[in-house]
């Protein structure tokens, strides 16, 4: 491996490495030069290194070192052996992936850069990544792209996937474009060449950019915030023991997993939904997680695809102005499966399970006040109860019965129409028993009237017709009117007062 030492306050620029490199830095570099303020220490600019290491086995006694790697390409890199507290990185405008490991480092950050397929930062005091909208320069890209012979339709083919592990504090961010332009512009008091024109991304190219991130905690590592903020991402994950702050906000996710998670300080997951619905499925999954402290304010749940909450404990969860689905029937996109990868594999107390998991839900919704979704829960958590084989046959019926005649308290269409359309059935069956139907007789127009007195469960038998003109079919036919009509009125009653129900 070539190693090269670099002077303090040095650029280089349209360099190759084409052999293995280590950049190293030592302290001797430092004597005798004094610090100024506001300057980058070190500069690489339109360089490409096939694989790059960077090394410093030494303290070096200087207020603050920095690197920065401006419209780069670097096939490889690789910083694990640091010493010095004083030394961050940056990244800007670059081509690269590899591996940062190292808890002396004191920030190392990402801006607009482009992944051969993965770049992994771990146990970083500081780990920043961004993309913004006012610093992409068509010109520095054009001449990137050209130097390594490649197009940026092959960047924007593949999946850009950061791993962020165990670092203190996180940062991911994009910052777009707030006016209506897009494509090339012309920047104002930009003084060098290859930034005066600047470019606005279409809404198009926004999405064909797919970015994923995974974050990691370790529960004997220390944690102080992570903030993704404003992010368009085709997938985001988070796994492990989180002992600082999460916010997740304002954020377009394709797909978002939480697996085996715990926040000690609690979590929230403000203003959620998918950002390329068009593309196919959009998932959610929250798998045996620990949602204690955990507010999801705005999410959009019932925009994804695919819902799935598996063996949660919830505790003090908080879900505000969230959207569920507003359809019943779409209502089976909130599952409950171990792998939500594979949602035709459930296991054999799949029903269980998800009646348990939803009348959590329910009480969770409830606690916020929030009775209307809470609600919907409820009468899907019966739904799951009906499909569970060892309840008993009538307590099935029950349920059965509820929900078709008022769809277990939610639906006051449901009994008035049936109200409406059974009392007309008896009624006519009723003067047929009688022989004031179907008869060649003239049409009694008062019968018309008579219906809703049929409609009356309290009416006399002999309403329409003397006792001694009455025979068993009338009277059965009667009998049974009373006892339907009369549930499907208290079915319409029980949803009316709905919204009085604590």
């Amino acid at each position: 491996m070539n190693p090269i030492y670099l002077t303090p306050y040095s650029i280089i620029e349209n360099k190759d490495y084409p052999i293995d490199t280590k950049i190293v830095i030592r302290a001797v570099d430092f004597q005798n030069v004094p610090f100024e303020n506001g300057k980058i220490t070190f500069t690489f600019i339109n360089c490409r290194f096939r694989k790059l290491e960077i090394e410093n086995i030494e303290t070096i006694d200087f207020k603050d070192i920095n690197i920065q790697f401006i419209s780069c390409f670097l096939e490889e890199v690789n910083i694990e052996n640091f010493i010095a507290t004083n030394f961050s990185i940056f990244f800007g405008s670059s081509i690269l992936q590899g591996r940062i490991k190292n808890e002396n480092l004191l920030n190392v950050t990402v801006n607009n850069c482009l992944l051969n397929d993965s770049l992994f930062l771990l146990d970083l005091k500081k780990a920043v990544v961004s993309y913004t909208e006012e610093n992409i320069f068509p010109i520095r890209w054009n001449k990137l792209l050209k130097s390594v012979n490649t197009n940026l339709e092959k960047f924007l083919n593949e999946k850009h996937s950061y791993y962020i592990y165990d670092c203190k504090d996180i940062i991911f961010t994009f910052n777009e474009n707030s006016t209506e332009k897009v494509g090339c512009y012309k920047r104002q008091y930009s003084y060098e060449i290859e930034n005066k024109v600047g470019y606005f991304l279409t809404e198009e190219e926004k999405k064909k950019f797919k970015v994923s991130l995974n974050i990691q905690y370790s529960v004997d590592k220390e944690h102080k915030q992570t903030k993704v903020i404003n992010a368009r991402l085709l997938a985001l994950s988070f796994s492990g023991y989180s002992t600082g702050e999460i916010l997740i906000e304002n954020s377009k996710i394709d797909s978002w997993y939480i697996r085996n998670f715990t926040a000690q300080l609690g979590a929230n997951f403000y203003d959620i939904k998918p950002f390329r619905k068009e593309i196919g499925e959009t998932k959610l999954e929250i798998h045996k997680s620990n949602l204690d402290k955990v507010w999801f304010d705005n999410v959009s749940f019932d925009e994804y695809s695919i819902v799935s909450f598996y063996r949660n404990k919830f505790g003090q969860t908080n879900f505000t102005a969230c959207d569920f689905p507003r359809k019943y029937k779409d209502f089976d996109k909130i599952q409950t499966i171990e792998n939500i990868h594979y949602p035709e594999k459930k296991d054999k107390n799949y029903f269980k399970t998800r009646y348990e998991t939803f009348l959590q839900l329910k009480k969770q919704l409830e606690t916020s006040g929030n009775f209307y979704e809470a609600q919907k829960f409820q009468a899907i958590s019966n739904e799951a109860l009906k499909n569970i084989e060892s309840l008993p046959f009538w307590d099935k019926k029950i349920l059965q019965i509820n929900s078709l005649s008022n769809n277990h308290g939610l639906s006051i269409k449901q009994p008035f129409v049936a109200t409406i359309i059974l009392s007309i059935v008896f009624y006519i069956l009723y003067l047929w028993s009688l022989g004031k139907m179907f008869n060649c007789n003239d049409i009694n127009w008062n019968l018309i009237g008579y219906y809703f007195s049929f409609l009356d469960i309290t009416h006399r038998i002999d309403f329409l017709a003397n006792k001694s003109e009455l025979n068993g079919y009338s009277l059965t036919i009667d009998y049974f009117n009373k006892i339907l009509i009369g549930f499907l009125i208290y079915q319409f009653i029980a949803a009316f007062r709905k919204y009085g129900n604590k």
